[in-house]
């Protein structure tokens, strides 16, 4: 669904259905303010809020307005008390399973460090994860004195074993399985014209859902 502000009616249909569901709206307000002059966004996609689900305690909250803070990797929640106005909770990471926002599913998951936002492509017991993350920079462009967000930074994995593999590039790929598996994981590639670093994540979910079926 493309990105758009939710009406104040319909953000208060989640008083109606969940009835400010005290497992839903138990974070903190959101009050992260980029430097004065910043240019582009914090978000993983855009400003603005859209209709998203979310996991908490096994109980899964949908139709609800959320989105994705890249840069202080914070799921947000927008809703509107019975008096009417807006507010913007960061849901809390306590209870949180994961997320699905603009078509991609992510989890809250605790592999190397602590627990973190993956998108996550794939079923079974290896996957593709993806890491999304922004930095806050000095324009660096002569004359200017503010900061930009810079574009989202990708870092890619292969969750196997419980383990994470990075990789960045097709060789780097096929490198993460043994030795066996390697020639067909090549022709998957060439055959299907899949570059990694470029493939849609429907090209990516069919990959590695082959290569998890290889013995």
């Amino acid at each position: 669904m493309p990105g758009k502000l939710i009406s104040q009616e319909a953000v208060k249909g989640l008083d109606q259905v969940y009835g400010i569901d005290q497992t839903l709206c138990n974070g903190k307000k959101y009050t992260y303010m980029p430097p004065p002059g910043t240019t582009r966004h914090q978000y993983l996609k855009s400003p603005f809020f859209t209709v998203g689900c979310v996991t908490l305690k096994g109980k899964i909250f949908q139709d609800i307005t959320l989105n994705y803070d890249i840069f202080n990797q914070q799921l947000l929640l927008q809703y509107a008390n019975d008096d009417g106005p807006l507010n913007i909770l960061e849901v809390s990471k306590a209870w949180l399973k994961g997320f699905s926002l603009d078509n991609r599913n992510f989890e809250l998951l605790n592999l190397d460090q602590e627990p973190r936002f993956y998108q996550v492509l794939g079923e079974g017991t290896v996957r593709i994860l993806y890491f999304w993350r922004k930095s806050l920079n000095l324009n660096n462009a002569i004359g200017t004195y503010n900061f930009v967000f810079s574009n989202d930074i990708r870092d890619s994995y292969v969750l196997m074993n419980e383990q994470l593999k990075p990789f960045n590039s097709n060789r780097s790929l096929t490198k993460i399985f043994e030795e066996g598996k390697r020639p067909e994981i090549k022709s998957y590639l060439r055959k299907n014209r899949v570059k990694v670093k470029k493939a849609s994540d429907q090209v990516m979910t069919e990959m590695i859902t082959f290569i998890g079926k290889l013995r």
